[in-house]
């Protein structure tokens, strides 16, 4: 297994993973995947935007973790956010999510973050996600509620 940051040739392996995961997460099979979008949020991400650090198994790409930086609305404070951690599931007893989020918190060291926040909202073995990010010293905080808006 190994890890490495993504670079614009792997936009491509990352949509599909990335619907794969869509797939997969009860909380947004409902929601479209715009390959576009999710080609363009990469490109972003790889040309300076955040970060996306791949764990490989035999040449293939077999999960990912996509983060940036931003803040608070009321602060300076710097904070490094995920927007996807996703590894595919004959890997997830392996070290790839551990090895992604180590990845994460010392690029958000690197970046100067005060902070790293983290979450888990896709009802895929969100247990274990949490359990993973305590080990790494997170603490976990609130509540995320979800309404669907249908017209």
């Amino acid at each position: 297994m190994r890890l490495r940051v993504a670079t614009l040739p792997d936009v491509p392996a990352m949509v599909a993973l990335g619907q794969e995961f869509i797939k997969e997460a009860p909380n947004y099979q409902s929601r479209p995947y715009v390959t576009e979008h999710a080609e363009k949020h990469f490109t972003s991400l790889i040309k300076g935007g955040g970060v996306i650090f791949l764990v490989e198994h035999q040449e293939q790409i077999i999960g990912g973790f996509v983060g940036r930086m931003g803040g608070d609305w009321f602060n300076d404070i710097k904070i490094a956010f995920d927007d996807v951690l996703y590894v595919a599931p004959e890997f997830r007893k392996s070290r790839a999510a551990y090895m992604l989020i180590q990845a994460f918190i010392r690029w958000a060291q690197l970046m100067g973050a005060d902070r790293i926040q983290c979450g888990t909202t896709t009802d895929v073995e969100s247990a274990a996600c949490i359990r993973l990010y305590k080990h790494f010293g997170f603490t976990e905080y609130g509540t995320v509620l979800d309404l669907e808006l249908k017209a």
